[in-house]
């Protein structure tokens, strides 16, 4: 395969790994976020050093909505 075949796959996965960290970072930036472990630094680094699979962690484990 050569570059322009996969670039058209490879640029909206850019684009979502981009959108869901600073969604991210964003929601765990707030004031009123809490989070599970208490650690707002580690789950900052794990979105950020796990691109697409660090989001996601944190949307699915690392939200404290209790």
């Amino acid at each position: 395969m050569t570059l322009e075949e996969v670039l058209p796959f490879l640029i909206p996965l850019a684009i979502l790994q981009v959108t869901l960290m600073a969604i991210g970072l964003w929601d765990l930036s707030r004031p009123d976020r809490r989070v599970r472990g208490g650690s707002k630094v580690v789950w900052g680094v794990v979105i950020v050093v796990f691109q697409m699979l660090g989001p996601l962690a944190y949307f699915l484990f690392g939200r404290d909505e209790g």
